[in-house]
């Protein structure tokens, strides 16, 4: 494997400003990631707070005893180390993994964790935060591959009546295990494809819901790198939780009007507002009879219109007493709990989430917090050889391809292809017989008014039968180059599948199971670096 970088600029304009770090920007974050001191301000501001260090590992000892992983019990060990900080950074729990950014990500926080601890000198501790508590299944039960030179979703089908969180839904295991042969056909068979399949069944074995499988195979990929897993959907985390749960509940107007405040900045800005926020509520979920459900506010009341539940703030911070495990966080609280719980140095920040948390520096104030510096996840493109071998024979430049596709250079050689003379006399012949039928069309019908119809339609024909002679030609041009103009597809489906970066697309399995389980160490092991470059990985 070889790693370079290119100089390609994201194509969401607050991300590009933040990477740049213009000013105006850079004042919705509490840390300045241009100043050369970044890393020893937030480090000094963690030593002033307090941690609930103990209960902590001991509550991750527990949860990660599945992994049976001696390296994530040394990461959970740390946490008891007054000086210990974390890198932290999150995704959903997509089937297989889901797309390539989630492993981007995770490679990320690791990268991260081990630059800092040489560089501060204290233990920093790499983890990754599990997004149990996400609702939204269809986002997470499918993954893409190719077929025929097309992108194909597969999507695990399977019946979900309730809106349950995905740390509950439970996996039908038959089907999922049909699902991953499904998948896997599409990839072919390799030397490695049975070992490696059979490494998914027997995480899918070890799993019930969609969180654990995924914990499953993230665990089996990184554990011997010290990745702790945090799954924020997890009953046995809202014990540590139940006290932030209540102090968020107390300052809810407060948090509103901060976020309110904020994006109104935002606006003013010329940027785009990211989080939904119409209307003030709890910004809790209630979990009923396996379903989540906001809490809303109403005349100083909070109630649950579907299920007819209304309860005083009193009222609730008693229930959140009693039952902790039956509340979550929105996507404005989820951040708050995570620096209630964590002595987060940074976050790894995807694109969305970098305009996301610009939304919320004055609610991290409101609790007395100051937000973790953010750090642009690693960008990657996987470059395989017989993509880089078709780059050259087309003469087309990575970094383009990577930014803008190849539509237009496929199209521009096929034009080419078409000589201009045929094109030329086609017009030509359009015209002039148009121009000869339109007087036929005149004197036809000074004979007979009522042959309107027909001589339209004569028209109409004469044009057609041009028409499928263009079309005859250019078929007969793409079936001589047909070679060449599925190369430019193939470039396509690797690097920008639909349009996309790769990473949004494709799934890790794809190349484990091509390139085989050294793949995945000898990709993390490469030299990353946080110079808000794209990097290429080349086979």
């Amino acid at each position: 494997m070889q790693l370079t970088a290119l100089s390609i600029q994201s194509k969401n304009p607050f991300v590009r400003d933040y990477i740049e770090g213009k000013k105006d920007v850079l004042n919705f974050f509490d840390y300045d990631m241009t100043n050369d001191r970044v890393w020893e301000d937030r480090l000094n501001d963690l030593s002033f707070r307090t941690f609930s260090r103990d209960t902590l590992a001991d509550y991750l000892l527990e949860y990660h005893k599945k992994f049976k992983s001696d390296e994530m019990n040394l990461s959970i060990e740390k946490i008891r180390n007054p000086n210990s900080v974390m890198i932290v950074g999150g995704q959903q729990a997509g089937l297989l993994t889901g797309p390539l950014y989630t492993i981007h990500k995770v490679i990320s926080i690791i990268v991260l964790a081990k630059e800092k601890e040489e560089q501060l000198q204290v233990p920093v501790i790499p983890l990754f935060w599990v997004a149990g508590e996400d609702h939204d299944i269809e986002e997470i039960n499918h993954v893409f591959t190719a077929e025929n030179g097309r992108l194909s979703k597969k999507k695990l089908s399977q019946n979900q009546v309730k809106k349950s969180c995905a740390s509950r839904t439970l996996l039908d295991k038959r089907k999922c295990k049909d699902w991953i042969d499904e998948v896997f056909k599409t990839y072919g068979e390799t030397e490695y494809t049975l070992s490696l399949m059979e490494e998914l069944y027997r995480c899918l074995d070890c799993s019930d819901t969609y969180v654990e499988f995924f914990e499953q195979i993230i665990a089996n990929l990184f554990q011997e790198d010290g990745l702790l897993l945090l799954n924020s959907g997890d009953p046995g985390l809202r014990k540590l939780e139940t006290e932030f749960f209540q102090e968020l509940l107390e300052k809810n107007d407060d948090l509103a009007d901060a976020l309110e405040a904020q994006q109104e900045d935002i606006a003013k800005a010329g940027y785009s507002n990211v989080i939904d926020y119409q209307e003030k509520h709890a910004n809790l979920f209630y979990e009923f009879d396996g379903e989540r459900f906001l809490i809303r506010k109403s005349n100083g009341n909070y109630t649950i219109h579907d299920l007819g539940i209304e309860w005083s703030e009193d009222e609730l911070i008693q229930v959140i007493k009693e039952t902790p495990e039956a509340f979550s966080n929105n996507v404005v609280t989820r951040p708050l709990m995570q620096e209630f719980l964590l002595p987060t140095l940074a976050f790894i920040a995807g694109p969305g989430e970098l305009s996301y948390w610009a939304e919320l520096k004055r609610i991290f104030h409101i609790m007395d917090f100051k937000m973790a510096p953010l750090v642009p996840r690693l960008n990657i493109s996987i470059l395989e050889r017989h993509i880089d071998t078709k780059l050259l024979e087309r003469n087309l430049e990575l970094s383009d391809v990577i930014e803008n596709g190849v539509e237009r250079w496929k199209n521009r050689y096929f034009t080419d292809r078409i000589p201009e003379d045929f094109e030329a006399s086609l017009l030509q012949a359009k015209t002039e017989i148009e121009s000869i039928h339109s007087r036929l069309r005149y004197e036809a019908l000074q004979i007979d008014n009522s042959l309107e119809g027909v001589v339209k339609k004569n028209a109409a024909f004469i044009q057609q039968q041009l028409d499928f002679l263009d079309h005859s030609v250019k078929k007969s041009v793409k079936r001589r180059e047909d070679r060449v103009l599925r190369d430019f597809d193939r470039i396509q489906t690797s690097l920008c599948p639909d349009s996309s970066l790769q990473e949004r697309i494709w799934n890790i399995m794809y190349y484990l199971n091509k390139y085989g389980p050294d793949f995945i160490k000898r990709f993390k092991s490469l030299p990353f670096s946080f110079q808000n470059k794209h990097n290429v990985v080349k086979l």
